[in-house]
């Protein structure tokens, strides 16, 4: 079965009713989130179990902290000049930009970590690979499922629909108003102004996470949109959720997927499905670390430095577009976010005639100021080791793969990386593995994921797809759609703002 044949089993009519225990499961889940309910714990695990003894690990050693800390600083790429974000330079991928946020935003929707009470934190001293991961515990469901979207409050007007927030006012003086065509509720809904700093305006959803960045919120705000559309087709609340849930299963498979997959590798997984991560019941479903630490990890390198956002912003610093940015000033700060700061899609989509910014190729460089660049690396690098991730080439030769190590894999990376490279050239870390094999010159030079970072994701969205809530992939499933894209979903919520 081909990856074209994979694509039309998912075209049909009329949907399938759905059954008794599946119509019982999602009202029970409904009154559940009604209730204030949170999506119960689901664990962590590895895809790859017979990688997780000290031979196939950094060497938990000081040593290797230090160095791991040298590694980080050689990610921030070097400074220069920004060039316009509409014009195609050095390190740009054929990628729309907004593709850089819907893996942000599917992350965030796969994993949200917390610590079980009783797991001890270690101090610095004692910093080592955790003995095992049932500490750590997955307020989402692991599903391609919308949790982050439906853990939230419904309209109170209409309980079927899911609720948006109303923009501010602009400021006198500003020359733009909303674009073109946005509604005048284009934000998240939040709590009103509060002296508690963490409550000051936040959002009203358990994860606060997809509004730490405008464009991340907006997309946030765009799912919303989205499911409201499809309730004012006629649809139930249920139906509605069982609708989107499946458009977004489409997107990632079908739309995402290619985009960042090998196209062998990819056909192989929707041909044969996965080879290496079967599993065959959904209570067995677990979060591969190696996915959600290392191979789902490509947000920071693909994000720009600037973009154009919209009228109003153009060229304007990535930082800038924090959403506590845009809602500080004290008692003169705006209590919701204000109509000029919506986004213009069509600068970030194929929607207009003029190109989109395009997002930044997969490598390891990540853009924006090297303080913060540098701190991202940090974080994601020493995340790996904690979890006592495999390194990159014990999992290559677990896949059967010539791994890159010594000279081919300084060979893949920029020159000023070389040397911090170095103590990694046979034992590297899997995150920075994976993205200099996708960045490798010789082999997808920052157009895909190389064959390690494409198999992990690839058989690990189809087989967490599988078994999701009103999966696309389960037998005899028929989608009332053809096709759903990224493009797609936001003229679905722009047909909100048309009403």
């Amino acid at each position: 079965m081909t990856l074209e044949r994979s694509m039309e089993m998912c075209v049909g009519g009329e949907e399938a009713r759905p059954s008794l225990r599946e119509a019982i499961g999602e009202r029970v889940r409904a009154l559940a989130l009604e209730s204030g309910a949170r999506p119960a714990d689901h664990g962590f695990g590895f895809m790859f179990p017979a990688l997780t003894g000290p031979a196939h690990r950094l060497a938990p050693e000081p040593g290797t902290l230090k160095a791991l800390t040298r590694l980080a600083a050689s990610m921030a790429e070097p400074p220069g000049a920004l060039p316009p974000p509409r014009t195609r330079s050095a390190g740009d991928s054929d990628l729309p930009a907004a593709y850089t946020y819907l893996v942000e935003f599917l992350r965030n929707d796969l994993v949200w970590e917390r610590r079980a009470p009783d797991e001890e934190r270690p101090g610095p001293e004692a910093f080592a690979p955790l003995p095992s991961l049932s500490g750590l515990l997955n307020r989402r469901s692991g599903g391609l499922d919308l949790d982050s979207v439906y853990d939230a409050p419904r309209d109170p007007e209409t309980v079927r629909r899911m609720l948006v927030g109303p923009l501010s006012p602009k400021p006198q003086g500003c020359p733009h108003a909303r674009p073109p065509r946005a509604g005048e509720r284009n934000d998240l809904p939040r709590h009103p102004r509060s002296p508690e700093p963490g409550r000051d305006r936040a959002p009203r959803m358990s994860d606060p996470r997809n509004d730490e960045h405008l464009i991340l919120g907006q997309m946030h705000v765009a799912f919303l949109k989205a499911h409201n559309a499809l309730i004012a087709s006629g649809l139930s609340f249920e139906a509605a959720r069982r609708a989107l849930r499946r458009r977004f299963q489409w997107m990632v498979l079908f739309d995402l997927l290619p985009k960042l997959v090998a196209p062998d590798v990819l056909e192989d997984v929707m041909d044969e499905s996965p080879r290496l991560w079967r599993v065959e019941r959904p209570a067995a479903l677990f979060m591969p670390v190696e996915l959600s630490a290392a191979a789902l990890v490509l947000a920071p390198v693909m994000r720009r430095a600037s973009y154009d956002y919209n009228g109003n912003f153009r060229n304007i610093e990535r930082s800038a577009l924090a959403t506590r940015s845009v809602l500080a000033g004290g008692r003169d700060g705006p209590d919701t976010l204000p109509e000029h700061h919506v986004i213009a899609w069509d600068g970030f989509l194929p929607l207009a005639a003029d190109a989109p910014q395009r997002a930044r190729r997969l490598d390891t460089h990540i853009a924006g100021a090297p303080e913060s660049a540098e701190a991202v690396a940090s974080h994601h690098l020493l995340r790996g080791f904690r979890l006592g991730l495999p390194t990159g080439q014990a999992v290559a030769r677990h896949l059967g793969l010539r791994p890159l190590r010594d000279d081919t894999l300084l060979a893949a990376l920029p020159d000023h990386q070389r040397v911090a490279a170095l103590p990694f050239c046979e034992a590297t870390p899997l995150w920075f593995y994976i993205l200099a094999e996708a960045g490798d010159p010789d082999g997808p030079a920052g157009r895909h994921l190389g064959p390690v970072g494409s198999r992990i994701v690839a058989e690990a969205l189809w087989t967490l797809a599988l078994h999701s809530d009103a999966s696309i992939l389960a037998p005899g499933t028929l989608p009332d759609f053809a096709r759903f894209s990224l493009s797609d979903l936001v003229l679905l919520a722009g047909e909100e703002d048309a009403r």
